[in-house]
């Protein structure tokens, strides 16, 4: 069956849309999984320096920019400062910073699940319209 070229214009203008937010979404999910294995690294670091100060060891190497680090002796790390948001930060116990990071991973982790499932609705639409144009 053939298709006017009034509706393939249509299609051809819904199918540019759904390319628009296929980028979208994949630069959302490239922001997503930034977070993530910024959350990642915080949560091993930490359970490191708690094993660290554990074991009685309050020596580490602190990142201070651009491939830089200092070695540096930790007098406490029973409090980590955490960033909640909006600029706003939370002086939190370590198991606690932990639990949070913790919780703020799995949120991250289902972002980008639902992510991928729009971006597979998407693609399924435009797979549908490449179909009926072809």
């Amino acid at each position: 069956m053939a298709i006017s070229e009034q509706e393939a214009r249509q299609l051809v203008a819904e199918y540019q849309e759904y390319q628009r937010s296929v980028e979208a979404l994949q630069s959302q999910m490239e922001m997503v999984r930034t977070t993530l294995a910024g959350c990642d690294s915080s949560i091993n670091t930490i359970e490191a320096l708690k094993a660290a100060a554990a074991a009685g060891n309050s020596e580490s190497v602190i990142p201070v920019g651009s491939g830089c680090f200092v070695h540096a002796e930790i007098r406490d790390f029973s409090k980590v400062i955490v960033n909640i948001g909006s600029g706003a930060n939370v002086e939190k116990n370590v198991d606690d910073a932990l639990a949070f990071l913790s919780e703020r991973k799995e949120k991250l982790e289902k972002m980008i699940q639902d992510l991928n499932e729009s971006l597979a609705q998407i693609l399924q639409n435009m797979r549908e319209i490449e179909s009926k144009l072809n």
